[in-house]
């Protein structure tokens, strides 16, 4: 989710949907954009539960500010959820982003990266290089940090 936007002109919290890729890829959900926000739909056939789901439900709808679907970059995240939230706390407001999810989701990948590519650095090392690209740009002000 996070907190305020640049200039604190939106104080709500959202929710973001990342789908980690698979390699027994399901496709059993649909995403429906609109101009606001995220629809992600589901459907789990009652046979296909294994009699694990004890519900007469089979469909499933979860609304997110946005969904990041399997082929999405860690730049892309970064700049769809991350960048604004940086910049907020640059310009003096509390922002926070926190990841939630089951073991083995993707958060640490998500917010610390992969090691296999410069590409995949994550949430944390883009924030700390925005907020050092930003404080150099600024020369009429003084800056320490510790």
């Amino acid at each position: 989710g996070h907190g305020l936007s640049k200039k604190g002109s939106d104080d709500t919290i959202k929710i973001f949907l990342r789908i980690k890729p698979s390699p027994k890829q399901s496709r059993n959900y649909n995403i429906e954009k609109t101009f606001d926000h995220d629809i992600v739909r589901f459907h789990m056939d009652k046979s296909a539960a294994g009699g694990l789901v004890n519900n007469t439900r089979e469909d499933f709808s979860f609304k997110f500010a946005r969904v990041f679907d399997t082929p999405t970059t860690q730049e892309e995240i970064f700049d769809g959820i991350a960048r604004s939230v940086v910049q907020s706390a640059l310009d003096g407001y509390n922002a926070t982003i926190f990841a939630y999810g089951q073991t083995g989701s993707g958060k640490t990948f998500t917010i610390t990266g992969g090691t296999a590519a410069f590409s995949e650095r994550g949430i944390i090392p883009r924030a700390i290089a925005m907020i050092y690209q930003e404080l150099n740009k600024q020369t009429d002000f003084e800056w320490s940090t510790r």
